[in-house]
């Protein structure tokens, strides 16, 4: 469930701090309202762009959704999402040469091609298997992402905007499961 925004003195009201699950339904109901046409070509563009993504990975485990999209901005410019995808999938996928392409894009390493649209702003995140002790880049990255996902922007000069205080959502698409 998408918790109520609320007012921490930032430029918008931003979810409260941390991770919420959610599911693209509400998502879709919470911020994309009737007669927005801003808002309802941000959330198109985001849906192609994930079946894009699902394609050249065979499945989605996740895809994390922040910035000003699920604030109380009445313009956002895009939407903020981290494609989570597992291992197996990402391994397969770059065998192949769309998987190959989207993966150069998403993690901005196609020198020609910057975006797959411009109004979604993405990445890609490789999910292993984990144990204690084990892949140590993976925890770096998603603790990086979280804390990405997890600031937001204050008046000029306010220093609050270098650390957590607002929070994202996780959409649980395939799952992570083999």
């Amino acid at each position: 469930m998408i918790p109520t925004l609320q007012d921490i003195g930032a430029n918008r009201t931003v979810l409260p701090l941390g991770r919420y699950l959610a599911t693209m339904e509400e998502v879709e109901r919470v911020y994309v309202p009737e007669g927005d046409r801003d808002r309802r070509d941000i959330w198109d563009a985001f849906q192609r762009v994930s079946s894009i993504v699902r394609q050249a990975y065979g499945k989605l485990a996740a895809v994390w959704i922040g910035g000003s999209f699920v604030t109380s901005e009445a313009r956002p410019q895009d939407i903020d999402v981290v494609f989570l995808v597992t291992a197996d999938s990402y391994c397969t996928a770059v065998e192949e040469p769309q998987g190959q392409f989207v993966s150069q894009i998403l993690l901005g390493a196609n020198p020609v091609v910057q975006c797959l649209d411009e109004l979604v702003d993405s990445f890609l995140m490789v999910v292993p298997p984990t144990q204690m002790g084990y892949e140590h880049n993976y925890m770096l990255a998603r603790g990086y992402w979280d804390q990405f996902w997890s600031k937001t922007r204050f008046a000029e000069g306010d220093g609050r905007w270098l650390y957590p205080a607002a929070g994202y959502l996780e959409v649980i698409i395939d799952g992570y499961g083999a």
